[in-house]
């Protein structure tokens, strides 16, 4: 029994009153008397989010998650004196050589990358206390151009060039291979296999698995930059963080379907969902999960942002008309996913404080209003969520990417 099956358990012992949901509801039911007619989809997912609350679960998981942002929140993380005028300098100068005119098409913005060489890749075998795994290696290849405002800056993070990613692959007959994309401030083999449970997804489902490390994440973080900086008033940074983590993962895309891959899914978690979602309308897959989910980072900042320092960034330039067109080109409401709405999942905190309840509900309307699992809790925790484990189960499940046993 995993850690969030115990930790489940216990709660459920100690609070009866929590009671268990079942996997194959795509919403909670109905508190309140319907109303005649049909409700409109908007009133309909906010119910939903309603009853999702519970006072044990929404108590904690906004805990956790106000602990989690005091920790992004530190001062060191703040822009110093001029920072946000040079910022907007960058985003203006982005905006000239990006848009300038030119209509939103991320598809012609993100040009597919060339397949990763065989002489170029490296392989070790590595260990975790729930499996042996591989550890692969190779060099990224993705350059800022030089008259990007952030090209000296962006292309001179050194560990960055290298991209990584751990992989579990079973030998034998074909088997469906999940891209597990992690969330902000991870990046290493025991925090991504705890989040998306990969233990279960590899033995006992029977996937293969590929774990990409985004940028500026892991060992791909260069040791000036504190944690989880991929996300931070450089809003450039998370402009080409989110175009980098594209190109790097549909070369891994590629290296899965030369080992023979047939069916490949996106499963991500908070900021990897946005790169999933984003993935998804570049790139042919037969499955998207958005855990957590974020769709707009320019919308993340002024949430997050201290009354002062929005007002300051508005000021310079850093959050407006620019901004927006500028990110809609890395954005996942710009682009259609490609797999069908019936292979598309998304699952969310009803009380989340660090994505917010409000990025998941857009995503869901973008997507056509995909199948959803509002849980109690907030960002962090859907770890222990007894919700959220079978949910991703039975809709692997259901796109045909595993056989639960019963």
């Amino acid at each position: 029994m995993g850690p969030a099956r115990v930790w489940s358990s216990l709660l459920q012992s100690l609070f009866p009153w929590r009671a268990p949901v079942s996997p194959e509801a795509a919403r909670p039911a109905k508190r309140k008397p319907a109303r005649r007619g049909q409700q409109p989809a908007g009133e309909s997912i906010r119910l939903a989010r309603s009853n999702a609350y519970t006072g044990v679960a929404r108590f904690a998981g906004r805990s956790i998650d106000r602990l989690f942002l005091a920790g992004m929140s530190r001062p060191h993380r703040y822009p110093g004196a001029g920072d946000l005028a040079r910022v907007g300098e960058e985003i203006a100068a982005a905006h000239r050589l990006y848009r300038a005119g030119r209509p939103v098409a991320p598809s012609a913005f993100h040009a597919t990358p060339p397949a990763i060489d065989i002489d170029e890749i490296s392989i070790e075998p590595a260990w975790h206390p729930s499996m042996r795994f591989e550890w692969l290696s190779f060099e990224s290849g993705y350059q800022v151009p030089s008259e990007d405002p952030a090209a000296d800056r962006w292309n001179n993070y050194d560990r960055n060039h290298v991209a990584h990613a751990w992989v579990a692959r079973h030998s034998g007959p074909e088997r469906p291979w999940l891209i597990c994309l992690h969330g902000l401030g991870t990046g290493g083999p025991y925090a991504d296999f705890a989040g998306f449970r990969a233990e279960k997804l590899h033995h006992e489902l029977g996937l293969n698995l590929v774990m990409p490390v985004l940028p500026l994440h892991g060992p791909r973080k260069p040791a000036a930059l504190p944690i989880a900086s991929l996300l931070s008033f450089d809003l450039l940074d998370a402009f080409h963080g989110v175009s980098q983590a594209v190109w790097d993962t549909r070369r891994l895309i590629q290296w899965a379907r030369a080992q023979g891959a047939t069916k490949i899914g996106l499963y991500g978690l908070s900021i990897g969902s946005y790169v999933s979602a984003l993935l998804a309308g570049l790139d042919n897959v037969d499955t998207v999960i958005a855990g957590i989910p974020v769709c707009d980072i320019p919308d993340l900042f002024v949430h997050h942002a201290p009354v002062d320092q929005r007002q300051e960034a508005e000021d310079n330039g850093v959050l407006g008309v620019h901004t927006r067109e500028l990110f809609e080109l890395v954005s996942p409401l710009s682009v259609t996913p490609h797999t069908t709405l019936e292979n598309r999942f998304i699952f969310a905190g009803s009380d989340d404080k660090v994505s917010t309840p409000e990025q998941a509900e857009r995503l869901w309307e973008h997507w056509g209003q995909p199948g959803i699992r509002w849980f109690a809790g907030g960002h962090v925790s859907f770890f222990w969520s007894s919700e959220v484990a079978p949910f991703v189960d039975h809709r692997l499940h259901k796109s045909g990417f595993a056989v639960l046993d019963r």
